[in-house]
């Protein structure tokens, strides 16, 4: 290799990564494993041409590149949000709860009450928490803004069984991964596997995903919550104070309530609250 195509694959080689960057800051909301096979195959291909000396030639295919992918990883989910709200009866909550509040931090959550109803018509009542910060990161001598997204789940005291509190301290086990596995958590969003599990001073239990608000993800996780709550085969509901009515019962007939809406600006503002977003330390 002689000096000038060293030099140039530096100098192209520095700024087709920190443009790659950012496009995987744009297009992980999207599909983030794609998004890092697309960075990561592009770069290699380009620098191939540079080692071989046509540097001008990896322009060319870069910018058809760069811009292509905004255009592929910019194309809306499919699914809404909003129909997705309505088909799982995803309410803006009147009360939501005040423990779970303060231990989230209500400044970067929003709140909604949900109702699940299995096939024999019993129904589980929980709290959905959506949430999001921003903090600015550094690509090469520019700032971008990146944005990290939360859902948390949470239940009322004394309202789910033992089982699913297991199941779901399993689910956050990463202990079982293959290196395969491991290798791809840390590199790649784990949307799966909870970042956090706590049952609060008042026995409240909260589940917290980092994720990304769509369908798809939220999907998984109405799926996963419907196989696990509604299982009685393994598990019995812990008892209640006589005095308490149980938390699975047969569907009430309850009023047409409005639905939140697909955005974080909205979600807050259904609940009364400001949009807030401040840098925020993963939970």
């Amino acid at each position: 290799m002689d000096q000038d195509t060293f030099f140039q694959a530096i100098v192209f080689g520095g700024i087709y990564g920190v443009s790659f960057f950012i496009v995987y800051l744009f297009a992980r909301k999207t599909s983030p494993t794609s998004a890092i096979q697309f960075m990561v195959g592009s770069w290699i291909g380009l620098m191939s041409f540079v080692l071989m000396g046509l540097g001008p030639t990896s322009c060319l295919f870069f910018l058809i590149l760069f811009f292509a992918s905004f255009f592929i990883f910019g194309q809306k989910a499919s699914g809404s949000l909003q129909a997705f709200f309505t088909a799982n009866k995803i309410y803006k909550a009147t009360t939501p709860p005040e423990q779970v509040a303060n231990f989230l931090g209500s400044q970067y959550y929003s709140c909604s009450d949900v109702t699940l109803t299995s096939s024999s018509d019993d129904t589980v009542h929980f709290n959905w928490w959506q949430g999001m910060t921003s903090s600015l990161v550094k690509a090469g001598s520019a700032y971008v803004n990146s944005y990290t997204y939360y859902l948390a789940i949470s239940f009322a005291p004394n309202t789910i069984t033992e089982s699913f509190k297991q199941a779901a301290r399993a689910k956050m086990d990463t202990s079982g991964f293959t290196f395969r596995k491991r290798f791809k958590h840390w590199f790649v969003l784990d949307t799966a596997t909870p970042i956090r599990i706590s049952e609060l001073e008042d026995g409240s239990f909260v589940i917290i995903w980092q994720t990304y608000h769509d369908v798809e993800r939220f999907s998984h996780y109405i799926d996963w919550l419907k196989a696990n709550l509604f299982d009685k085969k393994t598990s019995e509901l812990i008892e209640k104070p006589a005095n308490q009515e149980n938390t699975i019962t047969k569907t009430p007939k309850s009023e047409t309530l409005p639905v939140i809406p697909s955005t974080r600006h909205q979600h807050e503002q259904a609940i009364g609250q400001p949009p807030k977003v401040h840098a925020h330390s993963r939970r």
